[in-house]
């Protein structure tokens, strides 16, 4: 059967009252938000028969439907749709999809198939399409975008409906608030706690209509006292979850084609230890030889004043990644270096356009000092972790990563200041419930893990590691404290000669040279206790920045 011939019996079964009261109810007149559609005057349950008789039709010839200017024709193009997604035909259909968002064209063609394409195609994958969607200039690609987030209500994941509501709270269109509104009311039947919380934020602004249909099941005096609220745009607020993963999601759109998209290896050598299968991410291909430029990157694209020249701080990666986006705005700045950072990072730096100032012994002390430096002179501090924007675009690791190495079961990051590990959970978690987050350390400068038995930052004498990447104190009010508790799984840690193994075996199966906080992630897995037979898991390769002699001194080790 062909599209001609769908269309045939549509038409023979058009009723013209029927259609004119369609016409008005969908809005259809001047300036409505169904201006020009024109209906043939077809009950849906009519519609849906016709796409449950006809469902095997090819995929082609849908199109060739969905493209028709009647809105039957376009429904049952959908209803047909829906069928091949269900069938396993899902990349095609969810393309054909994309590519066709113009022809779904009202509410309910939305409502239709939004949740049961894209939503059960995204599922287990990157949900950044739907951000670009929610950011549409097309009234329809916004509601498709809270509407495919039904999918993840129905399967208990929520921070993608929470994060979208907030993106769409300012929209212009009451169709885009029923829709946010109806979708947090399916949150609050599934758990009305997590509603409730979202409701009960200070920062967030809903339209009235939203609000309205959220608490549609609530008590009468406690949609009363909804209703009287007013936000407090200017209240100090603790970033809840769902905030934080829309501000990966955001980095990773933000981020798109200025970032290397780094491999994600798969490691026979190393899994064959454990009968697993190991992905290796490579962060050491990225920008400057390291993950930092993720986070240095988004800080200032997401910075709206003009730039002034902005103040950092590091022990050498943030530092560099700093120095190149730097030179990639055409603007100065300052960085602040402990007297410890080594020669070869140091030199890497002079080449850049910021100006180097060093002081003191630890990479806790040059960071106060930019931050006493930036306060006092109004500049821009961008730190190498204490900051949502810096953890938001380390985070844009695992959107890669799920794209790449799909479900897993554990993840081994190595862990300084907790950005890293902070972003990456956030989405993997969100995405992957049941995924095992594991903090890597070296034994000689595990802070953060102490940190988080201790309840609070904790400082440890400074000792030498190969994994000087991660060492050093933390900042007492740091934000990853409270993430890295929620998020952490597991802490492991690895000696000096755990490490060095790890960087020669990783070198020797591969050829990759590795730094000594790649090589913690890697020395972690290979010590871990727990059995990872026939699982599914990736470690975060996060640098490759160690000097030639360096390395050729741990290749050198017995």
């Amino acid at each position: 059967m062909t599209a001609s011939d769908i269309q045939e019996l549509l038409a023979s079964m058009g009723n013209p009252v029927k259609a004119a009261h369609a016409q008005r109810f969908f809005k259809t007149g001047p300036g409505e938000y169904g201006e020009g559609d024109i209906f043939r005057g077809i009950r849906v349950p009519e519609l849906r028969r016709i796409a449950q008789n006809w469902k095997k039709v090819a995929l082609d010839e849908m199109l060739v439907l969905l493209r028709s200017d009647y809105h039957e024709d376009r429904f049952v193009a959908l209803c047909l749709l829906v069928h091949a997604f269900k069938r396993g035909n899902q990349y095609r259909v969810y393309n054909a999809y994309l590519e066709h968002t113009c022809f779904v064209n009202n509410w309910d063609l939305v409502d239709t198939s939004a949740h049961k394409i894209l939503g059960p195609y995204l599922f287990k994958r990157p949900r950044t399409p739907l951000y670009t969607l929610a950011r549409s200039d097309n009234l329809w690609e916004r509601r498709i975008a809270i509407v495919s987030t039904y999918y993840f209500i129905k399967r208990d994941q929520y921070n993608d409906t929470l994060a979208l509501s907030d993106v769409l709270a300012h929209d212009q269109e009451d169709l885009i608030h029923k829709a946010c509104g109806w979708m947090l009311r399916e949150v609050g039947k599934r758990d009305e706690s997590v509603l409730a919380a979202f409701l009960d934020d200070p920062t967030v602004v809903l339209p009235r209509t939203a609000l309205r249909y959220a608490i549609e099941r609530f008590d009468q005096p406690v949609r009363r006292a909804y209703l009287a609220k007013r936000a407090d745009n200017t209240t100090q607020y603790h970033v809840t979850a769902w905030r934080a993963y829309r501000y990966v999601m955001d980095a990773a759109n933000r981020l798109k084609g200025d970032v290397v998209e780094t491999k994600a290896l798969r490691s026979k050598e190393l899994g064959k230890d454990f009968g697993a299968t190991v992905f290796l991410k490579l962060e050491n291909e990225q920008h400057t030889g390291s993950f930092k430029y993720r986070g240095a990157l988004n800080k200032l694209m997401s910075l709206n004043e003009p730039i002034h020249p902005p103040v950092a701080a590091s022990t050498g990666n943030h530092g560099l990644a700093v120095s190149r986006v730097l030179k990639d705005f055409g603007i100065k700045g300052t960085i602040y270096l402990p007297v410890t950072t080594e020669e070869h990072k140091s030199e890497a730096l002079r080449e850049g356009v910021a100006d180097l100032v060093f002081g003191g012994d630890d990479g806790i002390d040059a960071e106060r000092e930019a931050r006493r430096v930036a306060e006092q002179e109004g500049r821009v501090f961008i730190s190498p972790y204490n900051d949502w924007q810096i953890i938001a675009g380390q985070g844009t690791v695992g959107v890669e990563l799920l794209r790449q190495a799909g479900s897993l079961d554990y993840v081994f990051v190595a862990v300084g200041g907790g950005g890293l590990i902070s972003g990456l959970a956030l989405v993997l978690k969100t995405h992957l419930p049941a995924i095992k987050v594991i903090g890597c350390s070296p034994a000689r400068s595990n802070v953060m893990q102490a940190s988080v038995e201790a309840g609070s930052i904790v400082e440890q004498p400074a000792q030498p590691t190969l994994s000087d990447g991660t060492a050093g104190q933390i900042e007492p009010d740091s934000i990853t404290l409270p993430l890295c508790t929620d998020l952490v799984d597991e802490w492991v840690t690895a000696t000096e000669e755990e490490i060095a193994d790890a960087m020669r075996r990783v070198h020797h199966e591969h050829g990759i040279k590795i730094e000594g906080a790649a090589g913690v992630a890697v020395a972690c897995f290979l010590g871990y206790k727990e059995n990872l037979t026939k699982k599914r898991l990736a470690v975060i390769i996060c640098g490759g920045n160690i000097s030639d002699e360096k390395f050729q001194t741990v290749l050198d080790q017995t």
